[in-house]
This record gives C-alpha cells, sequence and structure tokens, in this order.
C-alpha cells in the first residue's frame, strides 16, 4: 500500500487534477467539470497526495439523498498498483455513508480490467450493461455497492 494523505480538493488543486486524467481518460473533462465537482455542495473531490507534495491521483462523484454516482477516478501512471484507487475509494464510502448515502453507482469500460478488479474487490457488485456506451465495441459495466447505515462495514 502506498503511503498518501487524502483529502478534499481545492479549486487550486483543477490543474493537478485535469493533467491526472489527461494521462488516463479517453475523454478527459474540461476545467468548469473540474472546478464544478470541486465547489458543488452535492459533490465531493478527493485527491491523495504523496509524501513528496505530488497529487498522485483523484476520485469525485456526485450525491442526492441516499444515492451516489462515482464521476471519475485516476491514478498517475506512475502510482498505479500501489492501492492508491483502494484509499480514495474507502475515504469517499466513509465521506458519502456520513451524508447519508447507502448506495454508490458507478460505470467502467469492460476492456478496462485493473478499474473492473478494484471496484469487485471493494463490494461493487455488476447489475447492467449499457452496449457501445463508449464509442462501438466499448460497452460499459453498471456497478452498483450497497452501504449499511448502521455498519461501519461496506457490505
Amino acid at each position: 500500500m502506498s503511503n498518501v494523505t487524502v483529502c478534499e480538493a481545492s479549486s487550486s488543486d483543477a490543474d493537478a487534477i485535469m493533467s491526472i486524467e489527461k494521462t488516463g481518460i479517453s475523454h478527459p473533462w474540461i476545467r468548469e467539470d473540474i472546478l464544478s465537482l470541486i465547489n458543488d455542495d452535492n459533490k465531493i473531490a478527493l485527491i491523495a497526495i504523496s509524501e513528496d507534495g505530488t497529487i498522485t491521483g483523484y476520485v469525485g462523484a456526485s450525491y442526492v439523498l441516499d444515492e451516489a454516482e462515482i464521476g471519475n477516478i485516476c491514478i498517475l501512471p506512475e502510482y498505479r498498483g500501489n492501492g492508491i484507487g483502494k484509499i480514495l475509494f474507502d475515504r469517499l464510502i466513509t465521506d458519502l455513508k456520513s451524508r447519508g448515502v447507502t448506495r454508490v453507482f458507478l460505470e467502467v469500460e469492460d476492456t478496462n480490467a485493473p478499474a473492473i478488479s478494484l471496484y469487485e474487490h471493494i463490494g461493487f457488485v455488476k447489475y447492467n450493461s449499457r452496449k457501445d456506451y463508449y464509442g462501438n465495441g466499448k460497452d460499459a459495466l453498471l456497478y452498483v455497492l450497497s452501504i449499511d447505515p448502521d455498519n461501519t462495514e461496506i457490505t
């Protein structure tokens, strides 16, 4: 596991988040979308910061009432495979739970084996798919995670 600190992102982190997205997302968000993720009261953006101060990854979600949807999660290539995604998700789920969220949704391209492995390890369950969602032959897999509001464990 990597030694990182996780905290809420601020507007000054937008450029770093955009740079991270460009390393691993085919259609990265624009600055306005990142700023909305950071500043909107019904959204949350968390960053992982390495010991040397590098923002190594981030995750963002929006939520309404008791449901949330993961927007993006991305880790710099040189930091992937070190547990940063799990660390970010653990903190995100804790934060969402404290806001009354009991179900978290996400979608992932069916060919993204590392992400699928992470989501399933955390406890997300596939419930559907969307054909050609990411383009011709690039299907989306839809996942949900149920959070027990009366238990400290993620179910």
